[in-house]
């Protein structure tokens, strides 16, 4: 009709006008975690994945040294188990008075060994298998409230010239010492790891501490056996 404007359609933006129109439109936030930088997401999977592994190997003991325990054959080497006399009894009985539901020890074997044939024993082993985290601090038990008040009361030897020693293959530490007597002197040397307590005594006191030591490497290698799960 004349005189009426004709309404025109109103012009949609194009091109970069539509670009620049859309930057000015509210847009959603962000959801959380797409807001978190990339370093932390990977900080945090590793942290996650290390507390995981730490927590599986205290539960099923992975990565802990494999528990041993002592067995005493009939012949080690050149060396025959001998029938038990006065001194391996005594022995066995002291030892077995700290097998109490409260101790660190769990299982006592002690033996007396000679050469083959001969009929009398000339060393005496014992091994102990327990619960033993702190090597050294076991072994200062051993030579200073077991063979060293103990012996001294009841056969007046005093224990001398304690020394380390390397403990082989199966780590732990050794220790040897002089039980020197009135009259006679012995040779001890004892060893500990994590589950295993053992001694080696020259009842003839003619072996020096230094080759009861190489000695002792070679029984502890023979005694000491790992458990089996």
């Amino acid at each position: 009709m004349a005189g009426m404007e004709t309404e025109q359609p109103s012009e949609k933006p194009s091109g970069l006008q539509a670009i620049w129109a859309n930057t000015l439109e509210p847009a959603a936030p962000l959801p959380w975690y797409r807001t978190v930088p990339r370093k932390a997401w990977i900080a945090g999977a590793v942290v996650v994945a290390l507390f995981t592994a730490l927590t599986v190997a205290a539960v099923t003991g992975a990565g802990a040294p494999p528990a041993h325990r002592i067995v005493l054959a009939d012949r080690i080497g050149d060396q025959e188990r001998m029938p038990d006399d006065e001194v391996v009894t005594a022995e066995r009985g002291h030892l077995q008075k700290n097998l109490t539901a409260l101790s660190r020890y769990r299982d006592v074997s002690v033996a007396g060994y000679g050469p083959a044939g001969s009929g009398h024993s000339t060393l005496l082993v014992a091994g102990m298998t327990g619960s033993f985290p702190d090597a050294r601090g076991e072994l200062d038990r051993q030579f200073g409230a077991v063979w060293g008040s103990d012996v001294s009361s009841e056969t007046s030897e005093t224990l001398k010239d304690r020394q380390d020693y390397p403990a082989g293959p199966l780590g732990g530490a050794l220790d040897c010492a002089v039980l020197a007597g009135p009259t006679a002197s012995r040779t001890i040397c004892i060893w500990a790891d994590g589950t295993t307590v053992g001694g080696i005594i020259d009842g003839k006191g003619e072996t020096r501490p230094e080759h009861l030591a190489k000695r002792t490497l070679e029984l502890r290698t023979a005694v000491e056996v790992e458990v089996q799960d």
